[in-house]
C-alpha cells in the first residue's frame, strides 16, 4: 500500500531549501536570506540554480518540467511557496514499502551507521583518505576530489565484496556522496539492513585465505585462473578470449582505466598494498601479472627476497640515462635505456655550495604529482619551504611532502581544489598559519579535458576556466596579501605553445591557456607597485604520465620529437630548472613575459605539420 507524505509547512520547506543551497552551493547558512535575490544578491546564476533543481526534484520526487513560473525563481522564498503549491497539487507518494519484520525495524540504527562505516571504510582504502576526511555528505568530486575513474575502482571492490552486477540503477544524485551511494546500495541489497560482507569470490585459500584459515601458497596456475576470472568479471569478456598472454591493450581492448578497476579488485582480493610495485613490463598481459602477483606473495611470505627491477617499476620516477653524446635516448615518448647512473640534477651546478632559496616559501598548486611534484621537490632542494598542494591526488601530495622532509626538505601539504573558493581560502591558510607569509606562487594545477571539440560541452569549459582561470586569479590575489608581508614576491604561472597553434585534441585546453597568458601580463602590470613579478612559463610536452594518457599519444608524442631540433622533449626538471631560474634574486626585469621552452617545436611545427601533409 502507497503511504502518503504531508506537505512540509512552508517555514520547515524554506529551512529545507535553505540547506539544500548551502548543500550545492557550499554558502553558510547565514548568507542565504530567503528574500535576497538569488543572482544579483548570491550570484547564483542559471546553470548553479539547475544543480538546486536536480537535488529538489531528487529530494521531493519532482516531475522533470514542475511549470513553476519564472519570477517564482528569483529567491529561495518564492521558490519554497511555489514548491508548497505544487506538492498540494501533487502530494509526494513514496514507493511501496518493503515488508519489514520488527527484527529489521530494531536494526534501523545499524542501516544508518554501520552499514555506512563500512562503505566509508572502502573509499579510505581505495583511495588512501583518512576516515575523518570522507565525510558521507561531502561532495566525491567538488569537495574530496573522487573523480568518475576512482569512483569506478571503489565500485569494482564493492562488486566484488557485495557480488553486484555490472549495472544497477542507481541514480546520478546518489552517486555524488557516500551517504547516498550507502542508502542506494542497502535499497539494492533488499532490506533495510546490508548483509555481513561476502568473502571474495575469487578467494583461493593463498595468502589473502588467511580469511579463512592457514595459509596456503599458491601455484602460478591457480594464480592464473584467479586473476583470469577477475578480468572476466570486470570486462565482462568471455574466459576463452582472454588468452593469458595476449597483450591487454593492443589485443583485448582494456586501457588503463579498466585495468584499474580490475586492481581495485585484485587489491581486494590478495590484501594487496596500494603500493605494490609491479613492475610495468607485467602489466602487458594477464600471464605477466599473475606472475608478478605470485613473486609479490611469495615475498611477503618470507619464501623469496622480491627485487623489484628499478628500471621498469610501475610508476616509479626514474630518470632516462645518458647515451654516449650526452642527449637522452627516447623512443614514441617513454624513456628507453633507463639506468641506475644517478644523474647530477642537484642546483650546485649552477650555483656552488649555497642554498639560494634559504628562508623562501612557496606553494605549488597541484604538485602531488608529475611536474607539479618535481618542482616542489627541487625547490626544496635549494633551501624553499615548500607548501605541496594537491587535490585528486591527496595520498601522492602527502607522499611528496614525506618524500621532501626525508630528504632533509621543509615541507607541508595543503589539500584543496583551487577551482573551489573555499578550499582556496583553506589553502592559504595553511600558508598564513605556518609561515606567515610566502615569496613564491607557481600556478601548476590544471584541469581541462582533451578531445575534439565537438565533444567538449558546456561544463567542460567551466571546469576548465575555474580551475585555469578563476583558480589562478584567486590563488594570486590571495599570494598577493601574503607577499605584501615579505615586501614582494613572484608569481611563475603555466601555459602551453599549443595555446596558439593548432594542436590535436588540445582545442577547448588552448583556449584556456591563452585566457591564463592574457591574465598574467594583466596581473604584472598591476601587481607590480607591490614588488611582485608575475611570469609565465609555457613548456612544450613533457614526458610523464600526462602525456601518456593524450588521445592518441604515441603518435603526438612522435610528431613532436621530429619537430623538436634536439631530438627530445621536456624532462620534468627541465622544466623546474627554468622556474628556479625566473625565481632566483638575479632575474629582476622579468615580468609580464610567456617564455616558450619546447626545443623549437612552435618555431618549426607549422612547416613540419604542413610537410607530414
Amino acid at each position: 500500500m502507497s503511504t502518503i507524505i504531508a506537505t512540509p509547512a512552508n517555514g520547515d520547506l524554506t529551512e529545507r531549501i535553505r540547506e539544500i543551497f548551502a548543500q550545492v552551493t557550499r554558502y553558510p547558512l547565514e548568507i542565504l536570506a530567503p528574500e535576497a535575490s538569488l543572482e544579483e544578491d548570491l550570484g547564483i546564476d542559471s546553470v548553479k540554480l539547475g544543480e538546486v533543481f536536480a537535488v529538489l526534484r531528487e529530494r521531493y520526487d519532482l516531475a522533470e518540467n514542475t511549470e513553476i513560473p519564472r519570477e517564482k525563481l528569483r529567491t529561495i522564498a518564492s521558490i519554497s511557496e511555489a514548491l508548497e503549491e505544487y506538492l498540494k497539487v501533487a502530494p509526494l507518494v513514496a514507493a511501496p514499502a518493503a515488508p519489514q519484520s520488527e527484527g529489521l525495524r530494531q536494526t534501523e540504527d545499524f542501516r544508518q551507521t554501520d552499514f555506512r562505516e563500512e562503505v566509508q571504510g572502502i573509499f579510505a582504502n581505495v583511495t588512501r583518505y583518512p576516515l575523518d576526511v570522507l565525510e558521507l555528505n561531502a561532495s566525491l568530486e567538488d569537495d574530496l576530489g573522487i573523480d568518475s575513474v576512482k569512483l569506478g575502482e571503489v565500485f569494482a571492490v564493492m562488486r566484488e565484496r557485495y557480488g553486484l552486477p555490472e549495472k544497477m540503477d542507481i541514480s546520478r544524485e546518489q552517486t555524488k556522496t557516500i551517504a547516498g551511494i550507502s542508502e542506494a546500495l542497502a535499497a539494492y541489497l533488499g532490506s533495510a539492513v546490508a548483509p555481513a560482507p561476502a568473502q571474495p569470490k575469487h578467494s583461493t585459500n593463498g595468502r589473502h585465505g588467511a580469511r579463512s584459515g592457514a595459509p596456503h601458497i599458491l601455484s602460478s596456475e591457480e594464480i592464473s585462473q584467479s586473476v583470469q576470472q577477475i578480468f572476466a568479471d570486470v570486462t565482462r569478456y568471455p574466459l576463452d578470449i582472454l588468452e593469458l598472454d595476449a597483450n591487454l591493450e593492443e589485443d583485448l581492448g582494456i586501457d588503463s582505466v579498466k585495468l584499474g578497476e580490475i586492481f581495485a579488485v585484485l587489491r581486494e582480493c590478495y590484501s594487496l598494498p596500494e603500493d605494490a610495485q609491479i613492475p610495468r613490463e607485467s602489466l602487458k598481459t594477464i600471464a605477466g601479472i599473475s606472475e608478478a602477483l605470485r613473486t609479490h606473495l611469495e615475498g611477503v611470505a618470507g619464501l623469496v627476497d622480491v627485487k623489484v627491477p628499478v628500471d621498469v617499476k610501475a610508476e616509479v620516477d626514474v630518470k632516462p640515462a645518458v647515451n654516449g653524446n650526452g642527449a637522452h635516448s627516447h623512443r614514441n615518448g617513454v624513456a628507453s635505456g633507463y639506468s641506475s647512473a644517478v644523474v647530477d640534477y642537484s642546483f650546485a651546478a649552477l650555483t656552488p655550495q649555497r642554498k639560494p632559496f634559504e628562508g623562501k616559501i612557496a606553494l605549488i598548486t597541484g604538485s602531488g604529482r608529475a611536474l607539479g611534484k618535481d618542482i616542489a621537490v627541487y625547490l626544496a632542494e635549494l633551501g624553499a619551504s615548500v607548501v605541496v598542494n594537491s587535490f585528486h591526488s591527496r595520498p601522492q601530495g602527502e607522499e611528496t611532502v614525506e618524500e621532501i622532509r626525508a630528504a632533509g626538505g621543509k615541507a607541508v601539504h595543503a589539500w584543496g581544489s583551487v577551482a573551489n573558493t573555499e578550499h582556496v581560502k583553506s589553502i592559504f591558510e595553511v600558508v598564513d598559519k605556518t609561515y606567515g607569509g610566502l615569496d613564491f606562487l607557481i600556478c601548476n594545477a590544471s584541469n581541462g579535458m582533451l578531445a575534439p571539440l565537438e565533444e567538449i560541452m558546456a561544463e567542460h569549459w567551466e571546469k576548465a576556466f575555474r580551475t585555469n582561470v578563476v583558480g589562478l586569479h584567486q590563488c594570486s590575489l590571495r599570494a598577493l596579501e601574503l607577499m605584501k608581508k615579505r615586501g614582494g614576491g613572484k608569481i611563475i604561472t603555466m601555459s602551453s605553445p599549443a595555446a596558439h597553434d593548432y594542436v590535436d585534441y588540445f582545442g577547448c585546453m588552448g583556449a584556456v591557456k591563452a585566457a591564463v597568458e592574457n591574465l598574467t601580463k594583466s596581473m604584472a602590470i598591476e601587481f607590480a607597485p607591490h614588488n611582485v613579478q608575475v611570469n609565465c612559463v609555457s613548456p612544450g610536452p613533457v614526458y610523464g604520465d600526462l602525456l601518456d594518457k593524450w588521445p592518441e599519444s604515441k603518435r603526438l608524442t612522435a610528431e613532436f620529437e621530429k619537430a623538436t631540433v634536439y631530438d627530445r622533449l621536456c624532462e620534468s626538471r627541465d622544466v623546474s630548472h627554468f622556474v628556479a631560474y625566473l625565481l632566483s634574486d638575479p632575474v629582476k626585469l622579468f615580468t609580464g613575459s610567456v617564455l616558450v621552452m619546447d626545443g623549437g617545436i612552435s618555431v618549426r611545427w607549422p612547416s613540419h605539420r604542413a610537410a607530414s601533409a
